[in-house]
């Protein structure tokens, strides 16, 4: 079903997933990852659905073929995953790996009204600096969204908050997703905490944020993968 040449893909894509639920970033069954598989072009790795992120292995991941537009094999991920996940590998080449999430930090955030996300609150959130889109429109039933709108709305940005839906993380692989993705839900924790009080807060300088970005995405985020991994294997 899947290239031999793609087997270590693969099991990155499998590792990703384990390491989401060792670290509270699994929801039951109803979170997903998609991935580009950088060595078959065509091919776009996505969670099974109704599958345990412990539960994901080799064998029963989903496969899409964006050349036929269509799935390999079996496996089929949950409706939503279909629906937003494919799209956006289709018309941005930038997204290449996709985290849809909804812890309650996440979800909490995308929630409220009153307030935006402020990158420049802590060393976490600086990740997110000139990065962050809101897609303000909610519908249970996928077909009457507008999915367009909400690649327009991810476009140039690496996290996009869906009302009332937590979120699309993105990056340009995989450790670079779970890690935003990980930094992410750390992130809206702390700010919940900061500004659901009625104390005033510091901010980090802007130019000093955006530093500290470049110096997480210029490698240190494959440090810090790397190190998780290790403790997964450990165990």
């Amino acid at each position: 079903m899947i290239l031999r040449h793609s087997r270590s893909v693969i099991q990155n894509f499998v590792s990703a997933h384990h390491l989401g639920s060792l670290h509270s970033l699994v929801e039951g069954v109803w979170n997903h990852i998609s991935y580009d598989d950088p060595l078959s072009l065509n091919l776009v790795l996505i969670t099974p659905g109704h599958v345990h992120w412990d539960l994901v292995n080799e064998d029963n991941i989903s496969v899409y073929d964006k050349e036929k537009e269509s799935f390999v094999g079996e496996m089929r991920p949950l409706e939503a995953a279909s629906y937003f996940h494919i799209p956006v590998h289709q018309q941005l080449d930038t997204h290449k790996c996709v985290f849809h999430i909804h812890t309650q930090p996440i979800t909490t955030v995308a929630t409220r009204t009153d307030f935006v996300f402020e990158p420049r609150l802590t060393q976490h959130s600086c990740c997110f600096m000139d990065s962050c889109g809101y897609f303000n429109e909610y519908n249970s039933n996928p077909a009457e969204l507008n999915i367009q709108r909400l690649v327009e709305a991810f476009e140039n940005k690496n996290v996009l908050f869906l009302k009332n839906h937590g979120a699309l993380v993105s990056g340009h692989c995989i450790e670079e997703a779970f890690m935003s993705t990980y930094m992410l839900n750390i992130a809206c924790s702390l700010h919940l905490s900061v500004v659901g009080t009625q104390n005033s807060w510091d901010l980090i300088p802007t130019e000093k944020a955006r530093s500290m970005k470049k110096y997480f995405y210029d490698g240190l985020y494959m440090k810090h993968y790397d190190g998780f991994m290790n403790h997964l294997l450990s165990l």
